[in-house]
């Protein structure tokens, strides 16, 4: 049976979708109506108001500016990005025009639903009249949608909710172990079995990116992690004050991602800002891998593609890193759609424009480390295509023509391309981005942002020379030099070394010779604007393990997460093209160094590489686990809920500063900001109006974690809690939790 699709509602005859959006507008109102009058509705609420935020703003104006007929994949990611960006630059512009207006709390549910709703209606008037005569019969299958590949794939994110239940609750790791091993098949199933059909490849990529993120972010019923609990902090004084004070000195306070995307998605939906972070904010980063498997299905095939994908959301830092740091998760989704349309040629020129301004602008706004990382990019590869593009290079060009197959990648004889006039990468555009950029973090939160990159570009410049190639200075090396803890772990680095290296590989056999490969006999057409930001972002990483504090500003696992939503696809063709190298110069009898053992060597590679990543080998073998899904003993700031009941009962009682030790600490910012401080190394240090808050561990043992920081690293030591505490009385305990005065 046939249905229409709903991955591509934009294209549907404009009564049916405009009947549809208005559907979902008319039902977040009776949601809203029902919950004043006390007649609630479990969860229908918080589902109707994601999926209304998510997608009713991004599917009007895509249908506005007659965006038709893009696919379901772009389709989807285009719709999300253009809701949350109107959801963005709307709270901003109400929070910048309401109060004019006496309108006092403009971050309310009124103003929002009502803000909203005008929106909406406008929007739909606008697409009626711009694009009521287009209309498209595109339908799915049922029998693809119910097939066995579909419905396996989609009871994994159940898997790992029961999983992380089951840890939480009653500290049993076993399902989600299974479920590591299972995920851990799927490109071995890839590789090797035609199972998954290849038309179903995207939804692998989703549903093993959404499991993945789900699996460690569910962990505790509190936020973990280091940043995360500054960025509730700052979300939660937007949400108790209605409005945002965009005066305040933080670089988190000026970004829109956590000021205003939080606060909406949890007035809207009437959901905890904790489960915004915890629950809707991986929702949107998993789309971040299905990008990636767009991006490089548009230069390759539909199995490189799966690989690159799988590749970048198998990282650890994917599903543990990044879920502390909000704000990079909504920034890396925009950036992804701005190389969607960088290397789209099919877009109408304005459209294109229109939507890449509208993007970086809602990056610039989402992640300052992010945005000044695709400055660089944006600047050198602008010169990379400059230089390419130079149609008088005497004999050097035909020098350079005969190691470089330039037509292959989009070059005529003279090395201008063959879209010369459809390039996105202009002057123009980085200087819009950059002016906007900078603009931004010069006038919103006291230049924060702006003066955070110039204190970086100082230390950098007073260092260059000294710091070069210095482990003490350079966080990468640090890493490359640092010894791992146990024989498996050095294992699990020497895995991170070989993927690197087919990264590498894989960028210089296409730039020095580029070759037809086997899988459907045509070539691998890396755009070639998408490859100069592949160079850059190359030097970029490797300028983090050579240049002092360039990696250490986001940390180097960051740098090089980032620097992957560019190299993911290079990865994947590495190993073929190694293959191939093998195929001509090793001849063994009994093994062929083809295509098809190459993509089963990939399956079979990311197979491990998950496995290491994860901390699934490490937990198995009893050998320093690294997972905090899988173990409980590994030393990490996540909280239980008496610790969060004591940090809840001090910030409604309490003013004054609070002492703690780093984990507790870093806790207590999400609830009391500038109030929280690490306890200091010596006892005279501590202000005599002051609280200490003890969390469990620290009761249990009576000892404070304390932590030194260096330029590269972090490291922890123990301390007795006695010399702190002695002196001072005990105003509440709960058994697991203890504050003094």
């Amino acid at each position: 049976m046939q249905i229409k699709n709903i991955f591509t509602i934009n294209d549907w005859p404009i009564y049916q979708f405009l009947g549809t959006v208005l559907g979902v507008q008319c039902l977040l109102w009776l949601m809203v109506i029902l919950d004043a009058n006390g007649s609630t509705i479990p969860l229908l609420r918080q589902i109707v108001g994601v999926v209304y935020l998510l997608f009713v703003p991004g599917l009007l104006l895509m249908r506005v500016l007659k965006m038709h007929r893009l696919g379901g994949i772009e389709t989807l990611l285009f719709t999300v990005g253009l809701s949350m960006a109107t959801s963005m630059f709307l709270g901003f512009v109400m929070n910048t025009i309401y109060p004019v207006l006496d309108v006092l709390n403009p971050i309310a549910e009124m103003p929002l639903m009502i803000s909203l709703t005008v929106f909406v209606l406008i929007a739909s008037v606008l697409a009626y009249l711009q694009d009521r005569d287009f209309a498209d019969s595109s339908t799915l299958d049922t029998d693809e949608i119910f097939s066995l590949p579909t419905v396996l794939l989609s009871l994994l994110p159940f898997i790992s909710i029961f999983g992380t239940f089951l840890m939480n609750n009653y500290h049993i790791n076993l399902l989600l172990v299974v479920l590591l091993l299972i995920l851990a098949l799927i490109p071995v199933i890839v590789g090797f079995k035609s199972f998954i059909p290849e038309t179903h490849y995207p939804y692998a990529i989703f549903m093993v990116a959404l499991t993945l993120l789900l699996h460690t972010s569910l962990i505790s019923a509190y936020i973990w992690g280091w940043d995360i609990n500054q960025e509730l902090y700052i979300s939660n004084l937007v949400i108790q004050n209605s409005a945002w004070d965009f005066s305040i000195y933080s670089n988190i306070n000026a970004m829109l991602s956590i000021v205003m995307l939080v606060p909406i998605f949890s007035i809207i939906a009437k959901i905890g800002s904790v489960w915004i972070f915890k629950i809707v904010f991986p929702l949107i980063f998993s789309l971040v891998g299905l990008g990636i498997y767009a991006i490089a299905k548009k230069q390759s095939y539909n199995k490189i593609a799966f690989y690159a994908s799988f590749f970048f959301i198998s990282l650890l830092v994917y599903y543990t890193e990044m879920l502390q740091v909000s704000r990079q998760e909504i920034a890396e989704f925009f950036l992804v759609l701005i190389i969607l349309l960088i290397i789209n040629k099919d877009l109408f020129k304005i459209k294109k424009y229109l939507l890449l301004i509208v993007f970086s602008f809602a990056l610039a706004t989402s992640h300052y480390g992010l945005s000044y990382l695709f400055m660089l990019t944006l600047f050198f590869a602008l010169l990379i295509l400059i230089i390419s593009e130079i149609g008088s290079l005497g004999n050097l060009r035909h020098t350079i023509r005969k190691q470089f197959d330039w037509e292959k990648r989009g070059y005529t004889m003279n090395f201008a391309p063959r879209h010369a006039g459809e390039r996105t990468v202009t002057i123009d555009y980085v200087m819009v981005f950059t002016i906007f950029a900078l603009g931004w973090y010069l006038f919103i939160s006291s230049s924060s942002a702006l003066n955070s990159i110039t204190d970086l570009f100082i230390q950098f410049s007073n260092n260059i020379v000294v710091g070069f190639m210095n482990p003490e200075t350079t966080q990468g090396l640090n890493v490359i030099v640092t010894q791992a803890a146990t024989p498996l772990h050095s294992i699990g680095k020497y895995i991170q070394f070989v993927a690197q290296f087919f990264i590498m590989f894989g960028i210089f056999s296409l730039l020095f010779r580029p070759q037809k490969m086997e899988l459907g006999g045509e070539y691998v057409a890396v755009d070639r604007e998408y490859f100069s930001f592949a160079l850059v972002n190359l030097v970029l990483a490797l300028a983090g393990v050579v240049l002092p504090y360039f990696s250490s500003a986001l940390n180097t696992t960051r740098l090089y997460q980032i620097t992957l939503i560019y190299l993911a696809p290079f990865f994947a063709i590495g190993v073929i093209e190694m293959f191939g190298v093998f195929d001509r110069f090793v001849r063994i009898s009994w093994y062929k160094f083809n295509n098809e053992n190459a993509i089963k060597a990939l399956g079979a590679f990311l197979c491990i590489f998950l496995l290491f990543n994860t901390g699934v080998i490490y937990t198995i073998a009893q050998d320093s686990p690294t997972s905090i899904a899988l173990t409980d003993n590994v030393d990490y700031p996540r909280f239980t809920p008496l610790e969060v009941a004591g940090a809840t009962w001090l910030h409604q009682v309490g003013n004054r500063t609070i002492y703690s030790d780093v984990p507790m600490a870093t806790m207590l910012e999400s609830f009391s900001g500038t109030l929280s401080h690490k306890i200091p190394s010596e006892t005279s240090q501590l202000r005599k109006s002051s609280y200490i808050f003890l969390g469990e561990t620290n009761v249990q043992t009576n000892v404070l974690t304390m932590m030194t920081v260096t330029d590269v690293s972090k490291d922890t030591t123990s301390t007795s809690a006695l010399p702190y505490i002695a002196s001072r009385g005990i105003i509440y305990d709960n058994g697991k939790t203890r504050i003094y005065t």
